[in-house]
């Protein structure tokens, strides 16, 4: 982070939207969003992080030491939010669902704030995937993104959710499920400023990873904003030197002209420096790496 004056403000005006992504898991991407977001809490940032992996969601368990004892399970969240909005938008006409579609948006009716002291403006909001009671997978499986779009004005509802954040937020981060899905879809194309885009260097997951950032560039075509896509090779093992090297040079030429606006020059010092390597400590739990590093987790939330 670039040193400010004393007294600077480290607000955002206008806050980014960025979706950690990967085609297929395993590749540490929640571990990474997680990490990032406490570094920019604790750099002064008032951040968002959305569970959007509906399906297996576990953001949670790398903050569970700042839950204040709330278990998250039971929290409301995205879907909760979603289905919230169906109800009442199908009583409503649509022609008259643009008051609602800005109350019911409102993301901070579902966030809460984790139990932690950030230096200046910094804080740390979750929004969980929603209630995952005994209902919660019928729930998921009932909805229906295509009446949701077309009948349900559901466009123009994310679109409300993506301008409340941006407004309350100086980032948010969205952690998406992984594959191709409508769910995907929603965190790779209609909410982000920037998608970051996380594989491994195997060859299903260099090619599926670029395959999905070729997708986003040719929607983004017929979009009105254009969405900066960064590929993040990721659990880089640098005992594999040579495979290593060779993966890095397939992942480059998949992702030619990633990401756009740099030069050829700034573009190579990206792919050297971006990449996550692969620690074995954080294999085993969920832990953030600001606590483990050198290991130890706090056993508790120090007192306000």
């Amino acid at each position: 982070m670039t040193d400010l004056p004393a007294g600077a403000s480290l607000r955002v005006h206008d806050g980014q939207i960025v979706t950690f992504y990967s085609y297929k898991g395993g590749t540490g991407r929640t571990m990474a969003l997680a990490n990032v977001a406490w570094i920019l809490a604790a750099n002064g940032r008032r951040v968002l992080v959305a569970d959007w992996d509906l399906e297996s969601p576990g953001l949670d368990r790398f903050f569970q030491p700042f839950l204040r004892g709330r278990d998250v399970r039971e929290e409301p969240g995205i879907i909760d939010m979603i289905r919230d909005y169906e109800r009442v938008a199908k009583k409503t006409e649509a022609a008259k669902r643009d008051g609602i579609i800005t109350d019911l948006s409102r993301v901070q009716r579902y966030a809460f704030s984790l139990d932690w002291d950030f230096p200046g403006d910094g804080s740390l909001d979750f929004l969980s995937p929603g209630k995952q009671n005994r209902d919660y997978v019928a729930t998921l499986s009932a909805l229906d993104w295509d009446s949701f779009y077309e009948s349900l004005s559901g466009g123009q509802f994310l679109d409300a959710l993506r301008a409340d954040m941006k407004k309350n937020y100086d980032y948010v981060l969205i952690d998406s499920r992984t594959g191709l899905s409508d769910i995907a879809d929603i965190c790779t194309v209609h909410l982000p400023d920037v998608l970051v885009d996380c594989f491994t260097l195997s060859t299903q997951g260099i090619e599926g990873a670029a395959k999905v950032a070729q997708l986003v560039r040719q929607r983004q075509l017929h979009a009105d904003r254009a969405i900066r896509v960064l590929p993040v090779p990721m659990r880089i093992d640098r005992a594999e030197k040579e495979k290593a090297d060779a993966g890095r040079l397939v992942a480059m030429l998949n992702f030619a002209g990633l990401p756009e606006g740099l030069s050829d020059a700034q573009r190579r010092e990206y792919w050297t420096s971006i990449e996550v390597p692969y620690q074995a400590f954080y294999a085993y739990e969920e832990t953030l790496a600001t606590f483990g590093d050198p290991p130890g987790v706090p056993s508790r939330v120090p007192a306000k």
